[in-house]
């Protein structure tokens, strides 16, 4: 079979959006790492609940916990009981065996985990995000490789217009006048959003936006 079309080659992962304003995330680590996972958390969901386990923080972490207040940190060893007050864990520590140890813990206790670079022992992978407004587009290479889906970030980031808030808007204020059943309602918004495929490609992205 064409390893083109193997489907061993398809990413399985099931995209799902989490309301993490309503969770309870439990982030362990306290460096770079750690960092990149607590700026993704305050930047998508910036009321999350957070509660920080760490023997130490760098400077910029510090200062980024201290400027949330939603923001606990704590300084001292990893113990199990943590996970007792969480909904979600996220593992950045630079220790393997650490790393493992919350992993067993974390599914003896029923929570979901992300483990910092360690694909193999991850629930569930934090991917790069795309904001246009209510827009949000999350890109995964299945762990293979975090820098390809930080550049596809970059280039979708320029390539989406900040307009598209607006087209939203008018689309949603569409979907609310429409009469019928949901089928019906789900057929006409298929005309409507149907042109944003059929267009020619633009030379400027002002062209291709036409709500």
């Amino acid at each position: 079979m064409d390893n083109l079309t193997s489907t061993s080659n398809i990413n399985k992962l099931f995209p799902v959006f989490f309301k993490l304003e309503q969770l309870r995330v439990l982030l362990i680590g306290g460096g770079n790492v750690a960092l990149e996972k607590l700026q993704a958390i305050i930047n998508n969901s910036p009321n999350t609940k957070v509660k920080v386990i760490t023997r130490a923080v760098n400077e910029d972490f510090s200062a980024l916990a201290n400027a949330n207040e939603n923001v606990c940190v704590a300084i001292g060893d990893y113990d199990a009981s943590y996970l007792n007050e969480s909904d979600l864990v996220i593992a950045a520590v630079n220790d393997i065996a650490t790393s493992e140890q919350i992993r067993n813990d974390a599914k003896q206790a029923g929570k979901l985990i992300n483990v910092a670079d360690k694909p193999e022992l991850c629930d569930f992978y934090l991917g790069s995000i795309v904001t246009k407004g209510s827009l949000k587009l999350a890109i995964s290479t299945n762990g293979k490789s975090p820098t390809v889906a930080k550049r596809l970030k970059e280039v979708f980031n320029e390539l989406l217009p900040d307009e598209l808030e607006q087209v939203l808007d008018n689309l949603q204020q569409i979907r609310n006048e429409l009469k019928g059943d949901f089928q019906h309602k789900v057929s006409e918004l298929n005309k409507i959003t149907k042109t944003l495929i059929e267009k020619p490609a633009p030379k400027d992205a002002e062209d291709y936006w036409f709500l």
